[in-house]
């Protein structure tokens, strides 16, 4: 299993309020992947987001220990990192409606498992395939899935970054997990949206595609991103479990 992962605050914002973390089993037979976008200002963002991944990194890697299946441990996770945000947010006047998005896997032998709140995503890129994994809990797909915007009209839509569903700004959240089998060749891509607003699915392919190494693929997607207007905070993971791209090996957080 390889990993490679890099944020970075964009050309517009003047913080970055996004945090990711990978962690890989001494075994390389298991790993464990986070991606939090905050919001709430430039201070509560960033306070939501390393809050949110540091509490269910944690509590994943404890309740895996303890034998729960991984869909529950996943749920029961983000339940974890709700309340810890929450709890913060209500605690400090400064940090009151603090949130953050939160896209998640975890992988072991073939089998990814991913949790999903807000409009981070997890993708799957096998050769010239890109698809979607998880489904954006946002005010824009929302009309998109009625059929009432088209994707270009979701791509420039005023209110492409408002989201329905957060970690950390009520009591309770609604998380959404999905799982499948990996085949050994294929790249696990978890982002934020400040990835996949300035780059379009075929771009991000091709990038990847042309890239020696998972460590160059990531380095290319964000300097592409900012090339392309980089207007928010941009994070990548790229994950692999076949023996390729062998310098993207890394660990962050």
């Amino acid at each position: 299993m390889y990993v490679s992962g890099k944020t970075h605050q964009g050309m517009v914002r003047s913080n970055n309020q996004d945090t990711f973390l990978t962690r890989l089993a001494e075994d390389k037979n298991e790993a464990l992947l986070v991606v939090c976008d905050g919001m709430g200002g430039a201070k509560a963002g960033n306070i939501a987001s390393s809050i949110a991944a540091h509490t269910f990194a944690d509590r994943m890697e404890s309740l895996l220990a303890d034998g729960v299946p991984d869909t529950r441990a996943l749920r029961i996770a983000v339940d974890y990192a709700n309340e810890a945000v929450f709890q913060q947010s209500i605690s400090d006047p400064e940090l009151e409606g603090m949130g953050t998005t939160l896209v998640a896997a975890r992988i072991h032998d073939k089998r990814a498992v991913l949790a999903n709140v807000g409009d981070s995503r997890a993708y799957r890129i096998r050769g010239d395939e890109i698809i979607q994994l998880t489904r954006d809990h946002s005010y824009v797909q929302e009309l998109f899935r009625q059929g009432k915007l088209t994707a270009e009209e979701v791509r420039c839509h005023p209110n492409r970054n408002l989201i329905t569903r957060a970690v950390g700004v009520d009591e309770f959240v609604n998380t959404d997990v999905f799982e499948g089998e990996l085949a050994p060749t294929d790249l696990l891509l978890l982002c934020s949206d400040g990835l996949t607003s300035m780059l379009e699915d075929s771009e991000i392919v091709v990038t990847v595609n042309t890239s020696h190494s998972l460590e160059e693929a990531t380095d290319r997607l964000v300097e592409l991103a900012c090339e392309h207007g980089g207007s928010d905070n941009i994070t990548v993971i790229l994950f692999t479990g076949a023996g390729i791209m062998k310098q993207g090996e890394a660990e962050n957080g």
